[in-house]
């Protein structure tokens, strides 16, 4: 499948991308806390708290992507999928020209 029609696939799928969105926020933020936490557990020795803040900072990242991710599908990919439908149908260009015209 090209990338293409996986973007405009994607972009139809309105409820799929508001859950990545949803999901990509509270792992974002989960990894956030995770980060707080770590910075104030003096109980745990120094290279502990690195690998917690290390594995938060993954956290966040991943939660991240999944976020814009999801908000692209909601409104870039969208947007490219208005941009290339043709005037007269729901389908999207194919990139041939195509004459409407018959008065050959």
């Amino acid at each position: 499948m090209s990338l293409r029609k996986r973007l405009i696939k994607m972009s139809q799928n309105t409820q799929q991308n508001l859950r990545r969105v949803t999901i990509g926020t509270i792992i974002f933020f989960v990894g956030a806390g995770m980060l707080m936490w770590a910075e104030g557990a003096t109980h745990l020795e120094p290279l502990r708290r690195e690998l917690v803040a290390l594995l938060s900072l993954a956290t966040m990242g991943i939660g991240a992507s999944l976020g814009l991710l999801g908000y692209l599908g909601l409104s870039a990919f969208r947007i490219y999928r208005f941009l290339s439908m043709d005037v007269n149908d729901d389908s999207p260009r194919t990139g041939k020209r195509t004459d409407h015209n018959d008065d050959n």
